[in-house]
């Protein structure tokens, strides 16, 4: 799934864009592991007082960059349901 601003960066490689979008991450508030996980696609979660993003480490960039995307629409759904601040 290419986003409008994934356009804009049509120049990044994969690598650069899963950079990109890990910082997009962490400056909502997202604490990121990478590890290597078995089961259902991972999304975020908060515990502890801290959001949290786990990514699987044995998945490509491109399916990291999906799970980023997954899991910032689902927060961000979660805000407008006004879960969240």
């Amino acid at each position: 799934m290419t986003s409008e601003k994934d356009l804009f960066f049509l120049g990044e490689n994969v690598l650069e864009r899963l950079r990109r979008r890990v910082r997009e991450a962490r400056l909502l508030g997202f604490h990121i592991r990478h590890e290597v996980l078995d089961g259902p696609r991972p999304s975020w979660c908060e515990f502890g007082g801290k959001r949290w993003l786990f990514l699987d480490a044995s998945q490509p960039a491109s399916e990291q960059i999906e799970s980023i995307d997954m899991a910032l629409e689902s927060y961000q759904s979660t805000c407008e349901q006004g879960h969240y601040p």
